[in-house]
């Protein structure tokens, strides 16, 4: 379960080719398949919102691309 959404955060990395992300709350996202190529081109660093969407689904919100993708959360490291 993940309860920090509408909170801005900043991503502390981009792994697999935009598969995964890594966010500054250590929470670990799988990017929706659809949505891995616009993850790709975002960068360490960058500001981002979480916001609850369905279940285990979150969309996340580049703040200066207004850019939404949608992820599953997985874990906290």
């Amino acid at each position: 379960m993940y309860f920090a959404t509408n909170q801005k955060l900043f991503i502390n990395k981009v792994e697999n080719m935009g598969e995964t992300l890594v966010l500054s709350d250590r929470s670990v996202w799988k990017v929706g398949m659809f949505d891995k190529l616009k993850a790709m081109m975002w960068m360490m660093m960058d500001n981002v919102t979480v916001a609850s969407y369905i279940g285990n689904k979150f969309k996340i919100t580049h703040e200066k691309k207004k850019e939404t993708i949608e992820a599953e959360f997985i874990t906290k490291v």
